[in-house]
């Protein structure tokens, strides 16, 4: 998966935003509760897809190549929600949490397409992707001083991929007629590690901004991944217990799938623009 993705402005490290807005009292003026330590946000994203997929059979060799805003319907456009958070246990340590789902769907009628082991004629095609990232990451501060700080994030990120896109009508299949057929069908849930690097600074009392950088790889039973993450976020805190986070993210994906009898190959990405809002309980 390529431009994501795990963030659209709000990765799975687009959490950690809410550790530095849970700062502890008196460490820079500006703390989402009384005692700075437990905070709950949600977030709302703007992003632009760029989803493609290579399914190769197995047994035959042959490939199809698919791309899915570009000529299977799906919105390049779409939006994205997130719930993050964060529990800060001390000054140098806590807690970060994050969801983020996408609900993209789009069906096209009279679609026609051939590939090297299918043919697609005057079927209708019905798509949707609803993939999911969970994310939950220790935090250990590296640096802080007045104005500025630099946070180490490890922890595990949840790769739920729901991207299908299944054609009905007049089919072929290998020199075989049916009447439906899986063009792309990825439904798998991995457990990743993910490690990353928050950088903050503050400018005012009110007024920071904060980087977020994240990596996120390995394998899990037949999927292996590799995703790169990164924001940048200005934080406005308007009162003790609330604030606002804008700014832009990016999210980049290779995902690869080895099931018995095909292997999917699936690059991911999405880029936009985010807000959320916080509150310290």
């Amino acid at each position: 998966m390529r431009s994501l993705l795990l963030t659209i402005l709000l990765l799975p490290l687009c959490c950690a935003a809410a550790e530095d807005a849970a700062t502890a009292p008196g460490m820079d003026g500006t703390v989402a509760s009384k005692d700075g330590s437990f905070l709950l946000g949600v977030g709302y994203g703007i992003v632009r897809f760029d989803v493609n997929a290579k399914v190769t059979d197995r047994d035959s060799g042959f490939s199809r190549y698919v791309d899915l805003e570009g000529n299977l319907g799906l919105d390049k456009r779409s939006n994205v929600q997130t719930f993050y958070g964060s529990y800060l246990f001390n000054k140098k340590q806590s807690l970060v949490f994050n969801y983020f789902g996408v609900n993209r769907s789009s069906t096209l009628l009279s679609f026609d397409a051939s590939y090297e082991d299918l043919e697609i004629t005057d079927a209708k095609l019905e798509i949707f992707d609803k993939s999911k990232l969970y994310n939950l990451g220790y935090g250990y501060r590296l640096f802080q001083s007045d104005t500025s700080s630099i946070t180490l994030v490890a922890g595990l990120n949840v790769l739920d991929l729901k991207l299908v896109a299944e054609a009905s009508g007049d089919i072929v299949s290998e020199g075989v007629s049916r009447s439906v057929a899986e063009v792309v069908e990825a439904k798998q849930v991995a457990p990743l590690p993910l490690i990353g690097l928050n950088f903050t600074t503050r400018y005012t009392p009110e007024w920071s901004v904060a980087t977020r950088v994240g990596f996120i790889g390995g394998s899990y039973q037949d999927v292996s991944a590799q995703i790169f993450q990164t924001s940048i976020l200005s934080r406005y805190q308007f009162s003790r217990h609330a604030g606002l986070l804008f700014g832009i993210t990016y999210f980049s994906a290779e995902v690869d799938v080895r099931e018995p009898d095909e292997i999917l190959e699936i690059s991911y990405g999405y880029d936009g623009l985010f807000v959320g809002l916080h509150f310290g309980l």
